[in-house]
């Protein structure tokens, strides 16, 4: 749940239209313009999987404000927009208002704003400490946990955390690792190849455009995957890029030209993706995720890494290499997405090429 707070010495709020993106029958009766003075309005997103917790911390939020600004009305204004993991319209308008009920209870004045309209409004709003306090509250770990696996295509958006697989204990137990930062995210990068290198008997490596969306390619770690296909006979490379790319697409040509006994073998696999937005490095005992910054501008790949999750965990790493397989890699090309020769790989590529240049085409006819 989301709660975005404004003290107000006055405001206003007016239903403009129903919404007519969300269940109908969840849309409340039309209020009127209704105006407020020395007021605390608060935008209220109910998220996916909230629940009676996440209700009862809000509500304890709100006594915590009241000793921080004194104890005023509360305006409750559902916004649905200020999260992309939002729950159902049943749900949210229900969560609501409960923590209307709830706050009631508490001694509140409580004024809840109808839910399911675009509105016209407008706040004004004390500069003093506290008038403008914006809180997020996940609820528990399984909750947040069941969110990402949700996000990621693991679990069904109905499912409970008692649905979640039993590898995802590993979320639950905490043992990711967040690195803050670019540097941070290449050593483990590093470190994960350099255990291909050291690894005994036959052994994988998974990967997706990493760190290649930068403007200079990190040394270290292309000389690593070099060397693993050149001095390493034992580790198969799986590699998806995002062929639609032409930079993508002219580094899968180099591989095929510069490896193409290893190609041949099946020592390196290449594949194409269409994942432009995230990078990921998997083994079979650990998994890293880098997630990029946002392109400078539209269309283009992510380019630098802004920070990354590390899991060490064999369990962990080894449900997510059938992700890889089934999500990274556009099996529409090639045997099981698998492409094995330059030619494959060119009639690829300009296929691609056409896609794109139809849906250009095809979007700018829209827009005349």
């Amino acid at each position: 749940m989301i709660l975005d707070c404004h003290q107000c010495s006055s405001c206003y709020f007016e239903d403009k239209e129903q919404s007519s993106r969300i269940d109908p029958a969840t849309i409340s009766q039309q209020q009127p313009r209704m105006e407020f003075k020395d007021v605390l309005v608060a935008f209220v997103c109910i998220e996916l999987y909230d629940s009676k917790p996440e209700l009862e911390e809000a509500a304890e939020e709100f006594t915590a404000l009241s000793g921080l600004i004194g104890k005023r009305p509360i305006i409750l204004c559902p916004n649905v927009h200020l999260s992309i993991d939002k729950a159902p319209e049943k749900q949210a308008a229900y969560l609501i208002a409960e923590l209307e009920k709830m706050l009631i209870a508490r001694g509140y004045d409580v004024q809840l704003l109808s839910f399911g309209y675009h509105k016209q409004y407008g706040i004004e709003c004390n500069g003093n400490v506290g008038s403008v306090v914006g809180r997020r509250f996940y609820g528990s770990a399984e909750k947040q946990f069941l969110r990402l696996l949700t996000r990621l295509g693991v679990c069904l958006p109905d499912s409970l955390p008692e649905h979640m697989p039993p590898w995802a204990k590993v979320l639950i137990e905490r043992r990711l690792n967040v690195l803050n930062s670019r540097k941070e995210t290449y050593n483990v990068a590093k470190k994960m190849l350099q255990e291909q290198l050291d690894a005994t008997g036959h052994s994988e490596l998974w990967t997706c455009m990493l760190f290649e969306g930068e403007r200079t390619p990190v040394d270290d770690y292309l000389s690593t995957l070099y060397e693993i296909v050149e001095d390493y006979t034992d580790v198969r490379l799986h590699r998806a890029l995002n062929l639609s790319v032409p930079g993508f697409s002219n580094a899968a040509r180099h591989l095929f030209r510069k490896y193409p006994e290893a190609i041949e073998s099946g020592r390196l696999r290449i594949y194409n993706s269409q994942v432009s937005d995230i990078e990921f490095l998997l083994t079979r005992s650990s998994v890293l995720l880098a997630f990029p910054q946002e392109p400078k501008k539209p269309g283009s790949h992510a380019g630098e890494i802004s920070f990354g999750i590390y899991c060490p965990v064999e369990g962990f790493a080894k449900n997510l290499i059938q992700w890889y397989r089934t999500f990274l890699v556009d099996r529409r090309y090639g045997q099981n997405g698998w492409i094995r020769t330059e030619s494959e790989l060119n009639t690829i590529i300009d296929e691609l090429e056409e896609e794109m240049f139809q849906a250009g085409h095809s979007d700018l006819k829209n827009g005349e």
